[in-house]
């Protein structure tokens, strides 16, 4: 049913409209004045707004403009009611405004329900051209990606045809059935270097040996590295060999260096088609971990130590650098273990101030502090009878982790301000990227907690370490990605081979979620149908992680900086800035991003830590 909104000052208006609308395909809300019906406009949305003229404080030119001037409500047909007789140039200024129809009151029913679904139907057909032009658009932008692809591999191929056509002509060698050189041309001496007629081809040096060889092994053909200075451009010839006379050979070479390059080219700019990863036997009755996707080794030593887990209620350590998906194994300890039905809560320990993490697990009572107006369960008494995840649990300040203990230890859980105890029964599994051995030693983790949490220690991979899970991730995210980003006609359908040996041979600081990232990366960017070289970020494509490689910008922008003119020095504040930054990038690249870790590497506290990220715009 269409909404319509009919505003006037006057409640024997509003009720004579409503008359006329009542029972037809209408539903209709009155507001007594500009402001009202603005405030409306601005919570629900209408088909048709029917606006009179003449009203107190805003009247209704002014509530047109600013319906149309609101990009929520431009396209909302506005028919203005007036009882005021003037002269055409308020309805040419309503038109103006914005208007579809002005309509002189009184107003006749038929003449208004006339009117209105005359509107109605410019307006769906207004609605329907829209998105036609929008499908529209999508299908030509897709085109025009597909047409900028195919443009490149023509580029590619007309290259080919002209590296092809700009070969150098093939030189000819003619040997006789004893491998003795009965004729050559300056083209074959230029690529192999001297050859004298007479003698045997195998002993006229290292280049022409291996020519020898393959006519000796019966070879038609094949392509050889050339002969080159230190330091010069690799060149390869081709070889084809054919039968001579009385039982000789005719050899002919060619230099194929640039041909050789442009069929690479090509080569790069298919699909990638890797062989999968060996599939690893599953263990447990083909058990695998819900949405932790790997068949390497590796992952399947992993799989097969959660199996034995989930079914348990041990407390569990999750260890890995950031992005390896700790949160993933715990979520499969859990949710496909006997107990997936109780809670699973996750706390991230250093996305709470210090402050309140105590009170986040344990509780507090009304009155224990200022702002504790009543009493508040904590997430230990909310995950009772399930499983809590601590991620980061090395960003647990001190005196909670005494607190943490006696959960271990005893079930106790006792909330900020009470005097007795609750006990509950939770399953802890806590996830850290730092080693609580070296925190332990140097003061900062608990050693009676640190044994008690490595009941069970789960080491996760480095995406580096099982590279070859890497193409099922890329499928798996691609998927996701079409899905998300509306590209099911028009699918992103894989990575070039180019682009896969990029992605193969870099080292992932950022494990899984920066390969998910780059992926976002590329659906954002408007990707076409294959991911090229091209299409992957300058560090990817460089082999250089992305902090690394703002490290190296801000150094060459920074000590490339123009000396001023009173002085031959540069300026020892510009210095100590370029410095600090590089330390700060380099201390988060050897954490994974951990701000916290990173702050402990440089010996910085945690406030004076964030204070310089900020100061130095990072």
């Amino acid at each position: 049913m269409a909404r319509i909104l009919v505003v006037d000052d006057s409640i024997e208006n509003l009720t004579l409209i409503e008359l006329f609308l009542r029972g037809t395909e209408f539903e209709v809300v009155s507001a007594g004045g500009g402001r009202e019906a603005l405030e409306l406009c601005s919570k629900e949305p209408f088909e048709l707004i029917l606006l009179d003229v003449v009203m107190p404080g805003i009247d209704g030119f002014e509530v047109c403009r600013r319906l149309k001037d609101d990009p929520r409500t431009a396209f909302v047909p506005v028919i203005f009611l007036t009882g005021r007789l003037g002269d055409e140039s308020e309805k040419v200024a309503a038109y103006k405004l914005g208007a579809v129809d002005y309509i002189q009151k009184p107003v006749n029913r038929e003449e208004l329900l006339a009117r209105i679904r005359v509107m109605r139907r410019l307006e769906q057909a207004r609605s329907r051209l829209d998105r036609e032009n929008a499908a529209l658009r999508q299908e030509v932008d897709a085109l025009g990606r597909s047409l900028q692809a195919v443009s490149a591999e023509i580029e590619l191929l007309q290259r080919l045809r002209r590296e092809q056509e700009a070969s150098a002509e093939p030189g000819a060698l003619v040997l006789d059935r004893d491998g003795v050189v009965l004729a050559v041309d300056r083209a074959v001496t230029a690529l192999l270097g001297p050859i004298e007629v007479g003698a045997r081809l195998d002993e006229c040096g290292h280049a022409v040996a291996r020519v020898a060889r393959l006519i000796r092994d019966g070879a038609r053909a094949a392509d050889i590295d050339l002969p080159q200075e230190p330091g010069a451009t690799a060149r390869t010839a081709r070889v084809v060999v054919r039968p001579g006379p009385d039982g000789g050979r005719i050899t002919l070479l060619r230099d194929v260096t640039g041909l050789c390059a442009a069929e690479q080219q090509v080569r790069d700019r298919e699909l990638a088609t890797p062989k999968a990863p060996p599939t690893a036997p599953k263990p447990g009755h083909g058990y695998a971990m819900t949405d932790y996707i790997g068949r390497s080794p590796r992952v399947a030593a992993l799989t097969e130590m959660v199996d034995r887990l989930r079914q348990t209620h041990s407390t569990v350590l999750i260890h890995g650098e950031s992005g390896t998906g700790k949160e993933l194994v715990a979520r499969a300890l859990h949710f496909d273990g006997q107990n997936r039905s109780a809670p699973f809560i996750p706390l991230h320990c250093g996305a709470i101030a210090p402050e309140l993490v105590e009170s986040e697990l344990f509780g507090h009572e009304k009155g224990a502090f200022t702002g504790a107006q009543q009493s508040r369960d904590g997430l230990f008494r909310a995950a009772d009878g399930g499983t809590i995840f601590l991620d980061e649990i090395a960003e647990m300040s001190l005196p909670v982790q005494i607190k943490l203990l006696r959960v271990l230890q005893r079930g106790e859980v006792r909330p900020v301000g009470a005097s007795q105890p609750h006990i509950v029964d939770v399953r802890i599994i806590a996830a850290t990227n730092q080693e609580l051995a070296k925190l332990v030693k140097d003061g900062r983790f608990r050693e009676d907690l640190y044994y008690r949490l490595q009941v069970v220690r789960l080491e996760l991979p480095a995406l580096r370490e099982r590279i070859a899970d890497l193409p099922l991730l890329i499928d798996s995210f691609l998927a996701v990605g079409n899905v998300r980003h509306g590209r099911r006609d028009q699918p992103v359908r894989g990575v070039s081979r180019g682009a896969m040996e990029r992605l193969l041979s870099y080292s992932w600081p950022g494990n899984v979620r920066e390969l998910e990232n780059m992926i976002e990366r590329a659906f954002a960017l408007g990707v076409g149908d294959v991911i090229q070289v091209e299409d992957l970020p300058r560090n990817i494509v460089e082999g250089r992680s992305s902090l690394v490689a703002e490290v190296e910008g801000e150094l060459e922008s920074s000590w490339s900086a123009p000396v001023t003119a009173t002085s031959d020095l540069p300026d020892l504040k510009v210095m100590r800035r370029t410095a600090e930054r590089q330390a700060i990038l380099q201390a988060l690249n050897k954490s994974g991003g951990d701000k916290i870790a990173a702050a402990g590497a440089l010996g910085m506290s945690r406030s004076t830590f964030y204070r310089r990220l900020k100061d130095l715009g990072l």
